[in-house]
């Protein structure tokens, strides 16, 4: 007598999505829509350029309000 294992559907359902997801990849890249790694990451490096100032600010102002705030106490 054979054993079987026993059916999970969520590993199933998993499975079924990772493939699907990789036909995804597979068809947007065949059709030259999908972006390279590169690109990916001259996007990130251009976005932390332009973005990366403004963090650090509002950081120092958010820290030296919070310094203000703890001075009053």
């Amino acid at each position: 007598m054979a054993k079987f294992e026993k059916f999970d559907a969520g590993n199933q359902i998993r499975g079924l999505a990772e493939a699907a997801a990789q036909i995804q990849i597979e068809e947007l890249t065949r059709d030259g829509k999908m972006v390279s790694f590169d690109q990916v990451v001259a996007a990130i490096k251009t976005t932390r350029l332009e973005y990366r100032p403004r963090m650090l600010a509002a950081r120092q102002k958010k820290s030296a309000e919070s310094k203000r705030e703890r001075e009053k106490s």
